[in-house]
């Protein structure tokens, strides 16, 4: 079975990590994968190379690039086509936005035009939604501009699929897509290794880290807000903040340390090669997004044994609260305790305050959470079964072609 998979860069993150094994570990004798990657942005991070190393076949795309650009977006579809048209996949399955855009419209074209016209050759055209742009990321005109063209897409498409329940019924309520062109499969990841990590042995200073990229979306000058208010309660000794990770706030936020005199409590480490490491180092994760699919940071954080504090947004209450068992309504300046995390208010400075001053009083908690958190992340996101519900679609598409 023939796949042609398209993503629009392979920077450091959830999405890349999910594509990179799909890509790399789909059974080699039932699936021929060709990559094509367009180009990650600066201070993002290049997953590229360990997709290049496993031997994949790979295509650089420089012309596919995040941002909003006619001229290079009009030469990346008119690539993708000659692609496409030289590939002939059974299957076309594109991840992010600006790559299920150019590359969907490219496939809706060669079934028109081009050899997938035979009903026989028909190309199945699958998208994957990691998250969503439609909030947070544009102004709202652009934004209205944007879900026309996706439920204009989502209609040629065969299958959308999401990452969590709340990703879908966010895109359902927009008008994107039917309910059953929908499939919820969440992300899948390597954890063997995290889940072998000794818990935090509870040693004072507690080590609280946020991992990902600085920038807007992820809105890591909350937690700067959160560990000054802990700074100015007296919580210098018992906890110090790690950020891990780079990106183009990363200066602004240096200065922002410096005029709040957290030089000696707020550490910037860069990204870490080493996952193990990482979060060996940390006895707290934090996720401050204005809006996220399912974050991989807080999967490989629990994974480890790690307690973990989150903004109620997109896909995160999902991973953290996902039989609903906790349905109090989360108050303003103030937390909700999981079975598996906490959870706060998107921009909500006082309360991730809050939960951290919980986490750093409670040692009990910070364990009962993270053992629960490893066990609920290794049954449910592993990627074993990311690999078999994936090659289960795609034969089951295939199949109904035939």
């Amino acid at each position: 079975m023939r796949i042609v998979r398209i993503v629009t860069r392979l920077n450091i993150g959830g999405p890349s990590i999910h594509v990179t094994l799909l890509s790399t570990q789909l059974d080699p004798t039932r699936f021929d994968t060709c990559l094509v990657v367009g180009k990650p942005g600066e201070k993002e991070g290049d997953m590229s190379a360990q997709v290049a190393a496993r031997g994949v076949r790979m295509i650089r795309l420089r012309h596919l690039v995040r941002s909003i650009h006619p001229w290079l977006d009009g030469v990346a579809w008119l690539r993708l086509i000659g692609i496409l048209w030289k590939e002939r996949p059974d299957i076309l399955h594109t991840h992010m936005a600006k790559a299920g855009a150019l590359g969907r419209l490219a496939g809706i074209l060669y079934n028109r035009l081009g050899p997938g016209r035979i009903p026989q050759e028909r190309m199945i055209l699958i998208h994957t939604f990691h998250g969503h742009v439609l909030e947070g990321y544009f102004s709202p005109r652009w934004s209205n501009r944007l879900a026309t063209v996706e439920r204009w897409l989502a209609r040629r498409t065969d299958c959308l699929i999401a990452v969590s329940p709340r990703i879908r019924d966010e895109l359902l309520k927009k008008g994107i897509g039917r309910k059953e062109s929908w499939r919820v499969i969440p992300l899948g990841l390597d954890l063997s290794k995290l889940v072998r990590l000794s818990l935090p042995n509870g040693a004072e200073p507690l080590r609280c880290g946020l991992v990902g990229r600085l920038v807007p979306i992820k809105n890591p000058r909350l937690f700067l807000q959160a560990l000054s208010q802990l700074n100015r309660e007296g919580f210098s000794p018992e906890l110090h903040g790690f950020i891990v990770g780079e990106g183009p706030l990363r200066k602004a936020l240096e200065v922002e340390v410096r005029s709040e005199r957290l030089e000696g409590h707020l550490h910037f480490t860069g990204w870490q090669e080493d996952q193990e490491r990482c979060y060996r180092d940390l006895d707290i994760v934090c996720l401050t997004s204005l809006n996220e699919g399912t974050p991989a940071s807080l999967i490989e954080a629990m994974a480890a044994g790690r307690a973990v504090v989150a903004t109620d947004v997109g896909g995160v209450r999902d991973l953290l609260d996902p039989e609903g068992s906790n349905p109090t309504p989360i108050p303003e300046g103030g937390f909700c305790i999981t079975p598996v995390g906490i959870l706060f208010h998107s921009g909500d400075a006082q309360g991730l305050a809050a939960a951290l001053r919980h986490l750093a009083r409670n040692r009990s908690v910070r364990q009962t959470l993270g053992e629960a958190a490893r066990r609920h992340v290794r049954e449910r996101f592993n990627h074993e079964r990311l690999l078999r519900e994936i090659s289960s679609l795609y034969e089951e598409w295939v199949g109904s072609r035939r």
